[in-house]
């Protein structure tokens, strides 16, 4: 793994912050021999993530050590954070000094400072077997998933690696700025390919609407930016140009359906300007990459965006209801996928720590077709999700989180924005929802309606909305 590999990179440039503030993959082999004398392996470890120095260097020297991680984001609400320590009783946590002021009281003790981080030790440790496999444990969603992971392996995580590595001609003069939390697969995966190869990320905590965010990218001159659909809504609002630089290479899309309008001109800017823009396709369970496609003239004008095809070492067919393998042009079914970066089961406590499912393939839940060259392209969801800035939302779920004896709820979601319908006003939904305003909006129903076994229609409450 490339974790295990650095040391071939030791005069490379690992993080960068500025030109007097950067860390060799030398210094993260001695930071990861300071870590491992206080830390034994095989430990569950939480690592509340950061893009910062700290973190990384935290992550790289923990998985050196062999100890599994859950990875969660710094903006995780004290109760959630609770939850997950009482459901998985954690060995170890390492986290920023600020993100322990989120954990409960005198539950764990500090045993290594690291920078502005600090690993700390369960005072209690409750003893449970962790599968050999498992590397990394890591959310199917934001805030509104259900309350489990997704369990990786070292196989899994090196698989789609390489794939990645291999289509995007990654090289160990890449450098990536990061956009996206680094507890989000395909934050993750960008931080991993780089350091698989030898490369670097300038960790980076602001947004494109702060003049911070310009400052450090014009000081670390990355060569590929990586992004969700929202990140490009924006990108497009402030003018492409601002990202033009000598040692742009290449952009990635991934996380959802990108509005056509968008998508155009960011694909014009890079066609005119000579940079590579890829669109990925992926899923957690995949670790996260299933599909690339390098965008091409002639896809400007084509209605619908195509995922591409399959990633090096992995395959995708399409099934029928009926479990047939669909081999026509142009028909319909659910995406399968098939590769060893599929996942090993779901994780919801300590007590699924010691299984891991080697599964052959993963069913998608997405609906799609393959045309003539081979591309495949979605059509829609089999299941009930929406992507919210990257994130996958259990519409099912995120009704059962609203329900009350005092209203009925519907969840649906259209183009990326969920449509909450009520029967009477509910208080305090922020606190329920956690999701920025603009991703959703709140109707209030006289009368719902249903279909001819009375349950609710959801085709008839998209009419309204569409």
């Amino acid at each position: 793994m490339f974790y295990d590999e650095i040391e071939g990179f030791r005069n490379n440039v690992a993080l960068f912050l500025d030109q007097t503030n950067q860390i060799f993959y030398r210094d993260i082999v001695d930071i990861s021999e300071e870590f491992q004398k206080k830390i034994r392996r095989r430990s569950l470890t939480i690592l509340i993530t950061e893009n910062s120095i700290e973190c990384i260097c935290g992550y790289i020297s923990l998985l050196r050590g062999n100890n599994p991680l859950i990875l969660l984001d710094s903006r995780i609400r004290n109760k959630d954070l609770k939850f997950i320590i009482d459901k998985f009783a954690p060995h170890f946590i390492f986290c920023s000094i600020s993100s322990q002021k989120k954990l409960p009281n005198n539950l764990f003790d500090l045993i290594y400072s690291f920078k502005g981080f600090n690993l700390l030790k369960a005072k209690k440790n409750l003893s449970y077997k962790i599968n050999d496999q498992l590397m990394i444990l890591i959310g199917t969603s934001g805030s509104l998933a259900e309350p489990k992971f997704v369990k990786l392996s070292y196989r899994n995580i090196h698989a789609n690696t390489q794939s990645i590595i291999s289509y995007l001609n990654l090289k160990s003069s890449d450098r990536s700025i990061t956009t996206m939390p680094m507890s989000y697969s395909y934050g993750f995966s960008v931080i991993n390919t780089h350091l698989a190869c030898g490369g670097s990320i300038a960790p980076n905590n602001y947004s494109l609407v702060d003049n911070k965010f310009w400052k450090f990218y014009s000081n670390s001159a990355p060569s590929n930016i990586n992004g969700v659909p929202f990140f490009y809504d924006i990108l497009d609002k402030v003018g492409f140009e601002k990202i033009l630089g000598k040692k742009l290479k290449f952009l990635t899309l991934a996380g959802g359906k990108v509005e056509k309008k968008t998508f155009q001109n960011i694909a014009n800017n890079c066609l005119q300007n000579d940079i590579s823009f890829f669109l990925m396709y992926g899923q957690t369970e995949a670790s996260p990459r299933i599909s690339y496609h390098k965008v091409a003239k002639e896809d400007l004008d084509k209605n619908n965006i195509p995922i591409g095809k399959a990633i090096p070492e992995g395959q995708i067919i399409l099934r029928s209801d009926s479990d047939l393998i669909i081999k026509d042009q142009n028909i319909e079914g659910e995406l399968i996928y098939k590769g060893k970066n599929i996942f090993g089961g779901y994780a919801k406590s300590y007590e699924d720590l010691n299984s891991f499912d080697n599964k052959l393939e993963l069913k998608t839940g997405d609906i799609g077709i393959k045309n003539k060259d081979g591309n495949f392209y979605i059509t829609g969801r089999k299941n009930r999700f929406v992507k919210i800035y990257g994130y996958r939302v259990n519409l099912d779920y995120l009704e059962e989180k609203l329900s009350s004896k005092d209203s009925t709820v519907a969840c649906i979601g259209i183009n990326e924005k969920i449509y909450i319908f009520l029967s009477k006003k509910m208080s305090k939904m922020e606190s329920i929802i956690d999701l920025p305003k603009n991703t959703y909006s709140v109707l209030v129903l006289k009368k719902f309606p249903l279909n001819d076994n009375g349950k609710i229609s959801y085709n008839d409450l998209a009419n309204m909305v569409s």
